[in-house]
């Protein structure tokens, strides 16, 4: 029987992709999804309607799980809902979590230290409690920013000119992963639950770097170097306001966590689970077809 797989955010950027990718794999998938919402998903999947406040609504729609996949975001969606989902997940006897990690390395000391990490951080310590306590597993799985999404919003490198930023000059590489091959990521670690138990998981598409990204865009632009240290000093100053902009110091964060050098940003290639769950690495033609 194929394995019973709850996805819990299924609408958003990265959802609908995992969601396909779990449905193509032949899982038997359920969507959580919000009692007062109206997203539509995959006919394919059943949609199991919660209360994500309830600890016993969510307990109820995990009832006979063996897998939880997070998508739903960190930071907006409050840290309180993310531990209460491992609880739920633990009340109900599943036997794997997917934390919504699928970005920076947040085992890496450096990153993790990061204050817009800290809720993913959280989770990771609240899944290891849960581990020694019961019988949940768990796996990290870790993809650098996302490469199609990020290069369509402008947010690996904005080419809407007529300058570019790029950051500690555009020279870091860094590992980045398609919305599809996360998803396949995904789908890789449920067909390997044994050999990715209370694991963290590396997937990447491609690796890159700024100065790269813009030459295969095939634009001309003007550039400007903005050093990630000093990002991190304004994420700093902003956290220190009586009322700090999330919108301004995650950015900030995130930058320095994806751009700047120290934060183990380009992942090893012994680390990398792509040949295990049948990932191909992008070729430059494949990444040039990617810029809108």
């Amino acid at each position: 029987m194929p394995a019973k797989v709850a996805l819990v955010g299924g609408s958003g950027n990265l959802g609908p992709a995992v969601l396909n990718q779990l449905l193509e794999a032949g899982f038997d998938v359920t969507v959580l999804s919000r009692q007062d919402s109206d997203k539509t998903f995959d006919t394919r999947a059943k949609v199991a309607k919660v209360d994500y406040e309830s600890l016993d609504s969510l307990k109820n729609a995990l009832a006979g799980q063996d897998v939880v996949v997070s998508t739903l975001g960190v930071g907006p969606v409050p840290r309180a809902t993310h531990l209460r989902l491992v609880d739920a997940a633990v009340a109900a006897g599943v036997k794997r979590f997917i934390p919504s990690e699928y970005g920076c390395d947040t085992t890496h000391p450096n990153v993790a230290k990061l204050p817009v990490f800290g809720d993913k951080v959280a989770v990771q310590e609240h899944l290891k409690k849960a581990n020694e306590e019961s019988g949940l597993t768990y796996s990290f799985l870790i993809t650098g920013p996302f490469l199609d999404w990020g290069l369509n919003v402008g947010f690996l490198i904005n080419l809407a000119g007529p300058v570019t930023t790029l950051y500690d000059g555009g020279e870091q590489e860094f590992s980045t992963t398609t919305l599809a091959d996360v998803g396949r990521g995904v789908a890789g670690i449920i067909n390997n639950l044994a050999e990715t138990e209370n694991k963290t998981v590396y997937i990447s598409s491609a690796v890159v770097s700024q100065k790269q990204l813009l030459a295969l865009s095939g634009k001309s632009l003007e550039t400007k170097s903005i050093a990630t240290i000093d990002l991190e000093k304004q994420g700093y100053e902003e956290l220190s306001k009586p009322v700090p902009n999330p919108a301004i110091f995650a950015h900030l964060f995130l930058f320095r966590g994806i751009f700047g050098d120290g934060f183990g940003n380009r992942f090893d290639s012994e680390k990398l689970s792509n040949k295990a769950f049948g990932l191909k690495t992008l070729s430059e033609d494949d990444i040039r077809g990617l810029f809108n």
